[in-house]
C-alpha cells in the first residue's frame, strides 16, 4: 500500500484527480456509461487506486454525480438565503428568484471545455432510464424553498400553479443552456445552412449574457394564472 500511503486525506492530489475526471465522464456519458477504464485513462490512475479512494465504481460515481448536483443546489440556496434576509419577511423579487436558481449553473460546476457539468448530467438522468442515481431525494429541500419563495412572490396562484411555474422556469433554463453547450451547438445547427460546416469556435457562449437572455424569456410568464 505504498503507493497510497498520502492519501487519507480528502485533499490528496490523486483522489482529487481521479474524482475531477468522474465529474467530467460522468456528465458527459452518464454514470453507467462511464467505465473504470475511461476514468482511470482520464485521470492516471490505476483501478486499484479508484477501489482504494472510492471503494467501488459505483461509490465514484455516486459521489461525483451527488458534487456535481451539491455545488450548484448549495450556490442556489445561499443565494436564496441571502435575498430573504435581505427582504426582511417581504416577498423576493421573481427576477431575482430566477437568478439565484439559474446562475449557479453558470458559477459552479463548470466542464473544462467551458461546459456546464450539471446541465450535462441532469440530461444524462433524463437519457438513461437504467439508472439508479436519480436526484429527487438530494434535490427536493432545494425545489420545496424555490417553490415556496415563489409562492410568496404570488400569492394569487395555487400551489399547483406554483409548481408548473417552478418546473417550467427550471426545465426550460436547463434546456436552453443545454443548446448553448460547446458539445451541442444547437443553436448554431439549426441557423447554419444545408451543407454548411459549423465554425470551429462556437458562436455562443455559457456565460452571463446567455442566462440574461433565459431569464428574461422565462420572465414573460412567469406568475401568470394557468388556464
Amino acid at each position: 500500500m505504498q503507493e497510497f500511503e498520502d492519501t487519507d486525506s480528502r485533499n490528496s492530489p490523486k483522489r482529487q484527480a481521479i474524482l475531477a475526471a468522474a465529474k467530467e465522464l460522468v456528465a458527459r456519458k452518464g454514470p453507467n456509461g462511464t467505465t473504470v477504464r475511461d476514468i482511470t485513462s482520464a485521470s492516471g490512475a490505476n483501478g486499484a487506486a479508484v477501489n482504494y479512494y472510492f471503494q467501488s465504481k459505483d461509490g465514484l460515481v455516486d459521489l461525483a454525480h451527488r458534487e456535481i448536483t451539491g455545488d450548484v443546489n448549495r450556490a442556489r440556496i445561499a443565494r436564496l438565503d441571502a435575498l430573504e434576509q435581505q427582504a426582511a419577511g417581504q416577498p423576493v423579487n421573481p427576477r431575482d428568484i430566477l437568478c439565484a436558481l439559474i446562475e449557479p449553473i453558470l458559477t459552479t460546476s463548470r466542464s473544462a471545455d467551458g461546459g456546464s457539468l450539471y446541465v450535462r448530467s441532469v440530461f444524462q438522468m433524463r437519457i438513461d432510464a437504467r439508472t439508479g442515481y436519480h436526484t429527487f431525494d438530494i434535490n427536493q429541500h432545494v425545489a420545496r424553498r424555490f417553490v415556496d419563495a415563489i409562492a410568496k412572490a404570488f400569492p394569487k396562484l395555487n400551489r399547483e400553479a406554483v409548481i408548473w411555474h417552478y418546473e417550467f422556469a427550471r426545465g426550460s433554463a436547463i434546456h436552453m443552456l443545454a443548446n448553448l453547450d460547446p458539445v451541442s451547438r444547437r443553436f448554431e445547427l439549426l441557423a447554419k445552412e444545408p451543407g454548411q460546416a459549423l465554425p470551429d469556435t462556437p458562436v455562443y457562449e455559457l456565460d452571463q449574457k446567455q442566462i440574461d437572455r433565459v431569464i428574461a424569456m422565462i420572465l414573460a410568464g412567469f406568475g401568470q394564472p394557468l388556464d
